[in-house]
């Protein structure tokens, strides 16, 4: 840019601008990509990763972590794909393209998915607070209150901010990596080739870095959200798809660096904090806390989306949120079962988040076959319609999730 000055003799002065001039176009692109895909590093999938972590192996675990983001950027651009091309949810895109009973199967079938998921967010931020002495009961209350407190907003847009800022307290994984007390020899062990049920892990792992809610979140929050330009939707999905992948790594290797592993299955948060270092324990209790907070508000909204676009009751305006009108009961029922269900006694936190991940890695297949059917209709899709090979990928990466499930249960 060159400025004008006054006068006869004009002389073109160009202007600098500061490097922050040069972020705000980043910051603005951030919203539903960024969201979804760190609440996908829940805390049912951060507890599922440090108890993965505890397994060591790291030395197949971290590459297969690399490996599954491009199929996870993937699919989530097919279903930021299904969004620019239809503007509509994505329920209401199934029942176009697919027909009721198949939408509204996909849709139960999801929404019960996400109970159990929603538990284990429970658990999760319940574990991170009994570090401060908070007791399982109240925890249970004053964190089901702290989500319907954040998910109340009457648009959508608003809560996308909230959520936004709760996402960058997640970063306290990091610190709490290199805070961690590790034993003399702790990265060759960590790093060892051996792990036990490694297909079953394996399967919770794809389970936790692709699930199913995340392309109805994806679909519908682009829908309802603030309006972006293609490219900066795409600028953040990728910020999101780098953002989780650094995070799953860093409590991957927490999980592996931290000495002891006893205790890491029924209670990784105090297991950490006695093992690791209290500093450590702290970090990944607020991170924990920060990660089941973020999920507990994305997979409710994305639950009552989908069951209200299914049963045919659609918002009536893109921005409103999901859990207006007689739908706020069903949300605050759902939420309550899921806070309840965090108090059942004698559930082992990390196999607990190993099964939700891996029961929706199992659910998966149906989900990417239906996206795919959705994707290369070019009735609704028009010139957007995906071509042969992008069909071909969906199908394969569904194969993959099936050949995965047959090995860890059979």
């Amino acid at each position: 840019m060159r400025m004008e000055l006054p006068g006869s003799a004009q002389t073109a002065v160009p202007v600098r601008r500061s490097w922050p001039c040069y972020l705000v176009p980043f910051f603005l692109a951030l919203g539903p990509g960024v969201i979804g895909l760190c609440a996908d590093n829940d805390a049912g999938g951060m507890l599922s990763y440090v108890v993965t972590g505890a397994s060591h192996g790291l030395l197949w675990l971290l590459p297969a972590l690399v490996l599954l983001g491009f199929p996870t950027f993937g699919v989530q651009a097919v279903a930021l794909r299904v969004a620019e091309a239809t503007r509509r949810p994505y329920s209401k895109v199934l029942l176009a393209g697919v027909g009721l009973p198949l939408a509204r199967m996909e849709a139960f079938a999801l929404y019960a998915l996400n109970a159990l998921i929603l538990a284990t967010e429970f658990v999760g931020m319940g574990l991170a607070l009994s570090l401060a002495g908070v007791s399982r009961p109240l925890s249970a209350i004053l964190t089901f209150c702290l989500v319907v407190a954040l998910t109340t907003a009457r648009v959508y847009p608003h809560i996308e901010q909230l959520l936004l800022r709760i996402a960058l307290v997640t970063l306290a994984f990091i610190p709490a990596l290199l805070w961690v007390h590790h034993r003399a020899g702790g990265w060759a062990s960590a790093f060892a080739a051996h792990v036990p049920n490694a297909w079953f892990l394996l399967l919770a792992l794809s389970g936790n870095t692709l699930a199913p809610w995340m392309i109805y979140w994806q679909q519908n929050a682009v829908w309802a959200g603030e309006p972006r330009a293609p490219r900066q939707r795409r600028w953040d999905l990728l910020t999101g798809q780098i953002a989780m992948i650094v995070m799953a790594s860093a409590v991957l290797l927490l999980g592996a660096l931290t000495p002891g592993r006893a205790s890491a299955w029924a209670s990784p948060v105090a297991w950490i904090a006695r093992d690791g270092g209290g500093t450590a324990g702290a970090l990944f209790a607020v991170g924990l806390f920060a990660a089941g907070l973020l999920a507990a508000c994305t997979i409710s909204l994305a639950s009552l989306w989908t069951l209200r676009e299914a049963l045919g009751a659609g918002a009536p305006s893109p921005e409103e949120a999901p859990n207006r009108g007689g739908w706020r009961a069903v949300h605050l029922a759902t939420l309550a079962v899921a806070a309840a269900g965090a108090l059942w006694p004698g559930v082992a936190a990390g196999t607990l988040a190993l099964w939700a991940q891996a029961l929706g890695a199992v659910w998966m297949p149906v989900s990417l076959v239906l996206l795919g059917l959705v994707a290369r209709s070019k009735h609704l899709m028009g010139d957007l319609a995906i071509g042969r090979h992008a069909q071909w990928a969906l199908a394969l990466l569904a194969g993959g999730y099936v050949v995965l499930a047959v090995r860890a249960f059979v």
